[in-house]
């Protein structure tokens, strides 16, 4: 996504999380992101078009802040713990702040279902990804990085979708980690 593209789905996500998806407006958008009206509708012709830049922001802004807060030189618990906490803990968050979330699950499952099928094909195989250096534990386990990365997948956003308090989403999360953590330790070699 281009600049200004980003800036204004950066402004879409922010107006929509104050007033809700049924009640932003494009002028409110266009004010937010400091551009013209215009400028929004050149870039975001439509508000199906503006839905997915926003989506597509806002995940590609989780896996940006993922990789940056990641090193390859960090141990496996800090490397889970920034993922469980940007994917799960801070997204649910985000959802919980926002005054009409279940208006805008709703809208997003209706109005860009194929572009929401394909970002969620693309967080699977972020996560698959995200678990390759742990491939060879995972498989002393009959695990594959790929069965774990869509498992994970999957489990997060039931988790997100169905926990109703923070401390529910802590627990799972700590849960998750502690999942992931056996599951990717290097097995014991036999003596």
């Amino acid at each position: 996504m281009e600049e200004r593209a980003c800036k204004i789905a950066a402004a879409g996500y922010a107006v929509i999380s104050q007033y809700g998806v049924r009640r932003a407006t494009m002028n409110d958008i266009a004010e937010a992101a400091g551009v013209s009206r215009q400028t929004v509708y050149n870039i975001f012709p439509n508000r199906e078009a503006l839905l997915t830049g926003v989506v597509r922001f806002h995940f590609n802004s989780k896996w940006d802040a993922i990789l940056t807060r990641c090193s390859a030189d960090q141990d496996r618990k800090t490397r889970f713990s920034i993922l469980l906490d940007e994917i799960v803990i801070e997204s649910w968050k985000s959802m919980q702040a926002m005054p009409h979330a279940d208006e805008l699950e709703l809208e997003l499952a209706t109005t860009i279902k194929e572009e929401l099928a394909d970002i969620h094909v693309e967080a699977r195989r972020n996560l698959c990804e995200f678990l390759l250096p742990y491939e060879a534990a995972l498989e002393s386990r009959g695990i594959t990085a790929k069965g774990m990365g869509e498992m994970l997948h999957h489990s997060i956003m039931g988790l997100k979708l169905s926990t109703t308090t923070s401390e529910e989403i802590e627990s799972a999360t700590a849960t998750m980690l502690a999942c992931l953590m056996a599951v990717t330790d290097a097995p014991a070699t036999v003596q």
